[in-house]
């Protein structure tokens, strides 16, 4: 009897306990259910939204190499350089390569494809005769220009910095992405998440070394802790890291997962900014596109992904090497390449695209897009929806601005040793500022000599006085009553304003007489000037100004005729334009185009002009700062090589506290500043400061222009002038010289030297 009772208490026991095993079985699938639940809605939630924050992309203009361009090989080098391409020793380049001869450069153009701008990929032949372009070729076929592509000044970054190219995985090729599974996760195709085999083996690698030798981790996993989890070494962690891992294989394809990896991956850092996926990488290591790389390029970027910055080819080439070879081992072992691919693969060289330029690219300027932009978007929306923003700068143009400030400012330094000072605070400044007067296109702007140092920019912020510089808009007032040629008084004579008085003083203490509009400008005669400007009327020469776009305070005062009052570089390069651009003036355009990654257009600046004066007063004044170039106060620049048709106009002001000049070609315009930061005197004037700035740049960018003569506009006439009597020359006049006249007011009367 004991025995039955016995046995049936233990069945009762068996009983509840198998009860007990099927709620908790019951209770573990409910909760491995939720548990599903919850992570595939938490997985799909993510992936509804934008997966990765994609830093805006400024970009540069596009640049035209043409056949008789002034550009020789030495300097296309350097524009290929400064776009990532690297030369080759091979007969046929690949994409994002160049082979280059006595006087030739076989390039081969990789495709450029970008929101807003596709360029194909294209093999072109560019010959060479001196300095000079002598033709292009593709496929045998000659070809008017090759349009090349532009350069990426910055990325508007999020806190992270993170920046990456997306790609789609039909683009990678497919050696990239067996090489990655290769070195990475060789069953990666087979296992539904974890590799429980992999585990055991890397388990067991570790045990026989005596220490972590092996991860086994997988693609799927690594992706869930790079993109889900934060990277924190707990237990709760990795079960957490397995579960996703296990999910995101559920609910995605294997092609889906392989691609948000491979744009998801962190390969390296520079300077501040991390690099993220095999996009970005192809293009920062090897200046190729991600579809263009080659099999050993692909194991290079295999082998860094365990430890980006150990095994990059910029920092440690050797330790690159061998791991890329370790890549290429594995995927012969794995029956992934051939001998032929893998032995071709082992010999080729690891060759870099050129080092990225140290700092930032045209920091001014890309402070000036950037404000321009957070005035349209949100710094969230900048940082992360991968806006693709078109500039109007240009590369080459920019940085010989930058190079001329630097050097120009050294050779000051050099020529008047008390510019120099102890405190990198208190160095000689300076600012230059690049027009396309047709188009109004902000072509470059350096804002200071070293953003490092200084970003305060002077081109948009420092107001300083014009001095002379601001003469021409005084005499395009007066040609509504005068000629060039017409008699202005250079005697110094006192001005009440304000209970004060003033004399104008001639910057040479010498005081002419009676001289001509065209005299008086030429030579920057203070006295004439402001005679003339209380003849015509002070009031009439703001309201000019401010038609020409001058915002800055102006008073109708006596000395507003030689530039006493403040404005900024930019406002004066505005004005100038005007004159440059047939009496139109430009509105200084920075931002061309903003396009989404879908390719919609949210922004599209066209050429904005308005008229301000006349083609014919417009050309006039021009022609008049010709004479200033040939036979004024900058009359240097012939000594320092500028031979080319220009025009412009020096300023200097009170105890030479600030250096000005302003010239232009038939299609360019340049404003240089000078100065110190606290006013204090430089001791140079327009001519022995901002004028050498100017020439330096102008010399230096002679490939990038095309200085013509300046087309003389409807309504101007021309005539033969004495050069004795400043009067329309006779036959008996010996010596003459060529002025223009508005046809309502050309003069009637002749020399009277030379009459007979």
């Amino acid at each position: 009897m004991t025995k039955i009772q016995g046995f049936k208490k233990r069945r009762t026991w068996v009983r509840r306990i198998l009860g007990l095993g099927m709620v908790l079985a019951v209770i573990l699938a409910l909760a491995g259910v939720a548990g599903y639940v919850y992570l595939a809605k938490a997985i799909e939630k993510r992936f509804a939204g934008r997966l990765w924050s994609v830093p805006a992309v400024v970009l540069s203009h596009s640049l035209m190499i043409y056949p008789g361009m002034p550009l020789g090989l030495a300097q296309f080098e350097e524009v290929l350089a400064a776009r990532g391409y690297r030369v080759t020793t091979s007969s046929e380049p690949g994409p994002g390569e160049y082979v280059r001869s006595k006087e030739t450069a076989r390039v081969f153009f990789r495709g450029f494809s970008y929101p807003g701008t596709t360029l194909k990929p294209r093999q072109v032949i560019v010959r060479f005769q001196g300095d000079r372009v002598l033709g292009i070729e593709e496929a045998g076929a000659s070809l008017p220009y090759v349009e090349v592509e532009p350069v990426v000044l910055a990325r508007l970054f999020g806190e992270n910095r993170e920046t990456r190219m997306l790609v789609n995985l039909t683009d990678v090729p497919d050696h990239l992405t067996k090489a990655v599974v290769a070195i990475e996760d060789r069953r990666f195709f087979e296992h539904r998440g974890i590799d429980w085999w992999g585990i055991a083996r890397a388990l067991w690698a570790d045990l026989m070394a005596g220490r972590i030798v092996q991860g086994g981790s997988t693609i799927t996993q690594q992706l869930v802790k790079n993109y889900f989890l934060e990277p924190e070494r707990t237990l709760r962690r990795k079960l957490l890291e397995a579960a996703m891992a296990l999910v995101l294989e559920a609910r995605y394809s294997k092609e889906n997962i392989l691609e948000m990896y491979l744009n998801e991956i962190y390969l390296g850092q520079w300077r501040s900014m991390a690099i993220h996926g095999v996009g970005e990488a192809a293009r920062f290591y090897f200046g190729r596109n991600v579809e263009d790389l080659s099999l050993s390029e692909s194991a290079v970027l295999a082998g860094m992904i365990q430890a980006p910055n150990r095994y990059s080819p910029y920092k440690n080439m050797d330790l690159c090497r061998e791991r890329r070879n370790a890549v290429l081992q594995r995927m012969r072992d794995l029956q992934f390449i051939t001998a032929e691919a893998y032995g071709k693969a082992l010999a080729e060289p690891i060759r870099t695209a050129p080092r990225p330029m140290p700092g930032a690219i045209a920091p001014y300027y890309v402070d000036l897009v950037r404000a321009q932009l957070e005035a349209l978007y949100s710094k969230e929306t900048l940082a992360s929806e991968g806006l693709v923003i078109y500039t109007a700068y240009h590369p080459e143009i920019a940085w010989e601005a930058e190079k001329a400030v630097k050097e120009g400012l050294a050779e000051l330094e050099a020529r008047n040793p008390r510019l120099r000072a102890e405190e990198p605070t208190e160095v000689l400044q300076a600012a230059l500022v690049v027009v396309h007067p047709k188009t109004g296109a902000l072509t470059a702007l350096v804002g200071g000599r070293d953003y490092a140092l200084s970003t305060y920019n002077r081109a948009l912020q420092a107001h300083r006085q014009p001095g002379s510089a601001f003469k021409p808009f005084v005499y395009l007032t007066a040609l509504d009553g005068l000629t060039p040629i017409s008699r202005i008084e250079d005697v110094p004579r006192v001005y009440k304003t304000n209970g004060s008085v003033w004399t104008p003083r001639n910057y040479d203490g010498r005081y002419r007489g009676t001289v001509t509009l065209r005299q008086a400008l030429t030579h920057s005669l203070n006295a004439a000037t402001v005679n003339m400007a209380a003849q015509i009327g002070f009031e009439n020469v703001v309201e000019t100004a401010r038609r020409l776009g001058f915002r800055s305070r102006l008073d109708p005062f006596p000395s507003l005729a030689l530039g006493a009052f403040e404005v900024t570089p930019l406002e004066m390069a505005g004005a100038y334009a005007a004159l440059a651009n047939e009496g139109q003036r430009p509105e200084l355009m920075t931002i061309r185009k903003v396009v989404t990654p879908k390719g919609t257009v949210l922004e599209h600046r066209h050429m904005e002009m308005t008229t301000v004066t006349s083609p014919a007063k417009a050309f006039v004044i021009t022609h008049m700062l010709q004479n200033v170039v040939e036979e004024g106060t900058a009359r240097g620049l012939a000594s320092l090589g500028i031979t080319f048709p220009c025009a412009g106009k020096t300023g200097t002001t009170s105890d030479y506290r600030d250096s000005w000049f302003v010239g232009y070609t038939s299609d360019l315009l340049a404003l240089v500043w000078v100065g110190f930061d606290d006013n204090r005197s430089t001791g140079l004037s327009g001519a022995t400061g901002a004028l050498r700035i100017w020439a330096r740049f102008m010399k230096n960018i002679r490939p990038w222009i095309n200085p013509q003569p300046f087309a003389v506009p409807p309504g101007v006439v021309e005539l033969r002038v004495c050069a004795e009597s400043e009067e329309p020359a006779t036959p008996s006049c010996s010596m003459t010289e060529t002025v223009f006249f508005l046809e309502e007011m050309v003069p009637n009367t002749l020399c009277p030297l030379h009459s007979n």
